[in-house]
């Protein structure tokens, strides 16, 4: 008879044996010998090539560099003069050469420890070396953290290499934040070429004067020989859009105008429709903002207003209304730059779903439609640049 002992251990459950994770048909260490290849990255153990950089010697080891890198591939084993040297000299900078080694030997790249222009600098080694994945990574990272003090680097290394991408991130944000751009210190570092397709961009909206200052700082800076094709960058300055008093109290004590080119200057302003505008794309409507109604003359005239973001150059106004009125109420267009001196337009009456105005071309930030219909029928009010202006009828009742 078995003892009570045995009969409990009968009952009791036997402990679950242990049930290895791991599957016995595979062996899967990758992650080990991802540490162990990048134990290998800069040490002189069993490496067989020496790069010299900045003077300073680097080993690594030509089969690594060669199944990661097509370049390489032919550098080493190519039958290129390079095959047979056990020393390279290569002329790049020495710490983007090293971060790209790094990734080369680990397949890791820590961007956010990395100062901007050793990223910019390891972009360019990158793209030379054949290694699209750290290209990408790299043009992804610098779009997300363009800045004002990085921006002019950025766009100088997006137009170098030709990146689309990267130029489009850079044109849009300089086009946000124009004054800023122009006022950093780093704008002086920017290329002939950057800035000359920089100032050649209609969208960069900027005060003139702003531009023609940036301008100005960014060319005393150039004390090398090239200073004589430098000076051409004030061609891309468009003199005609500063103000006659910007013209007398800033541009002319630089010297970089004469009295005749002034003189010109002055002349061509008279002509605004032909002007290249900042910040207007012809036949674009700039009026963003919504209409304000208010009342005037206890509430018998009423008045719609917009006011634009800052001053543009427009010569056409379209009216849009949301019903039709009657047919004795008349729309009066006004426009102003300051908002105290007021030019009217046009007498509108109505007669169209949308009325368009054309004028010869002015500055205009402010814009107002008044009528004495009790109703506010108007939809929207548009304005904008018309280039083909002048086969127009214009309106001038008193412009």
């Amino acid at each position: 008879m078995a003892s009570v002992n045995e009969e409990k251990r009968k009952d009791t459950p036997s402990p679950a044996k242990h049930v290895d994770s791991v599957n016995h048909e595979e062996i899967e260490d990758t992650a080990l010998l991802g540490i162990h290849i990048a134990g290998l990255c800069m040490k002189e153990d069993k490496a067989d090539v020496t790069f010299v950089v900045e003077q300073e010697r680097i080993p690594a080891h030509r089969v690594i560099l060669a199944a990661r890198s097509e370049y390489f591939q032919a550098l080493l084993y190519g039958g290129l003069e390079e095959t047979k040297q056990t020393e390279i000299a290569l002329q790049v900078p020495l710490q983007p050469f090293q971060y790209l080694l790094r990734y080369i030997y680990s397949g890791s790249m820590s961007l956010k420890d990395m100062k901007d222009e050793d990223i910019l600098d390891t972009l360019g080694l990158a793209i030379q070396y054949g290694f699209p994945s750290v290209e990408k990574a790299i043009i992804n990272y610098l779009s997300l953290h363009v800045s004002a003090g990085n921006v002019c680097a950025i766009l100088d290394a997006g137009r170098l290499f030709d990146l689309a991408d990267l130029l489009a991130v850079c044109d849009e944000f300089v086009d946000r934040n124009a004054i800023d751009v122009l006022r950093h210190e780093t704008f002086q570092n920017l290329t002939f070429e950057s800035l000359c397709r920089l100032l050649d961009r209609d969208k960069f909206d900027a005060p003139e004067v702003d531009i023609f200052l940036a301008v100005h700082k960014w060319y005393q800076a150039k004390e090398d020989a090239d200073a004589a094709q430098y000076k051409k960058i004030y061609d891309k300055v468009r003199f005609p859009l500063m103000s006659h008093n910007e013209l007398v109290t800033v541009v002319r004590p630089t010297g970089v105008l004469q009295s005749d080119q002034l003189l010109n200057i002055v002349a061509e302003k008279e002509t605004l429709y032909k002007l290249r505008n900042r910040g207007v794309v012809p036949g674009e409507n700039v009026v963003k903002d919504k209409i304000v109604w208010t009342q005037l003359y206890d509430g018998r005239i009423r008045c719609a207003d917009v006011v634009l973001k800052k001053a543009h150059v427009i010569n056409k106004i379209e009216v849009c209304y949301k019903m039709k009125s009657a047919d004795n109420v008349v729309y009066c267009v006004d426009v102003s730059l300051d908002g105290e001196c007021w030019h009217r337009l046009a007498e509108l009456h109505h007669n169209k779903p949308t009325e368009v105005v054309h004028f010869r071309a002015r500055e205009v930030r402010y814009i107002e439609v008044t009528t004495s219909d009790k109703y506010e029928d108007i939809d929207s009010i548009k304005a904008m640049l018309h280039m083909k202006q002048k086969k127009k009828k214009l309106h001038s009742i008193s412009d």
